[in-house]
């Protein structure tokens, strides 16, 4: 008799449904989940990344983020949702958003009062002058950016939902730099690079390892209705130096 599948935390493996599986967050945070010994259904838009998915050992949910339906379905089959999936033309954002915004409360409404965990993710708030922390609350619109994943997932807590969101800032690894990669671009072109004031600003960045590392943590130890990011990191040191110690 085989036993018993089992997270990071020695606990009975989960159902995951995962938006954005193929992406490139998602695609890392795919065999995390399979590695804890959880069972994987992610969302797939097309033949090309259901496939993907069936070779990474994944179940696959046909649809996408306008797939009301879909995300619906998905959410009820599994005992946690991971929230991904996010259209960045930026040409398009406010639309973008909006469309962010409907897909979080379709799937809220099905685990609306099963305490299942969702995990949402969102960006940083772009706060000028100091380091934005956990405890920065970012009203809808501000500073005219449209994104309200944030705040529309807190407020199904108020349904018996298990919310945690992951503030993500930009996301690189050794091929892709996120938007760096268009200032890069850009001041190639030009022979110069652009800087404001003195220069003196900072542009948070994690690698997506790391980043996919962090929603594992947050599914097995995250605070529910919390915003995670300065404790992240605390986090990831502490399960590295855990991983080195085992290694030898």
């Amino acid at each position: 008799m085989q036993p018993a599948p089992t997270g990071i935390s020695g606990g009975i493996g989960m159902r995951i449904f995962l938006t954005g599986a193929t992406g490139f967050i998602g695609s890392a945070i795919v065999p995390n989940l399979l590695n804890d010994r959880h069972e994987v259904l992610g969302l797939a838009r097309s033949g090309t990344s259901a496939d993907a998915l069936r070779q990474a050992g994944c179940d696959v949910l046909q649809g996408d983020l306008r797939d009301l339906d879909s995300l619906r379905r998905g959410a009820a089959q599994a005992d946690a949702v991971i929230h991904t999936a996010f259209d960045h033309d930026f040409s398009r954002m406010a639309e973008n958003c909006e469309m962010d915004r409907i897909a979080i409360e379709a799937m809220g409404s099905a685990l609306a009062g099963s305490g299942k965990r969702f995990i949402v993710t969102s960006g940083l708030p772009p706060l000028m002058g100091r380091v934005s922390t956990e405890t920065d609350i970012l009203p809808a619109g501000a500073h005219g950016m449209p994104r309200v994943s944030e705040q529309v997932a807190m407020a199904l807590t108020d349904s018996c939902v298990r919310v945690s969101v992951i503030r993500m800032p930009q996301v690189h690894d050794q091929n892709r730099q996120g938007f760096a990669s268009y200032l890069m671009d850009h001041a190639r072109k030009q022979g110069f690079s652009a800087y404001v004031g003195e220069g003196q600003n900072r542009w948070p960045a994690v690698h997506r390892l790391d980043a996919a590392r962090l929603y594992s943590l947050v599914l097995d130890k995250g605070r529910v209705a919390s915003v995670t990011m300065r404790w992240a990191r605390k986090a990831l040191r502490s399960a590295t130096s855990r991983k080195r110690s085992a290694d030898g």
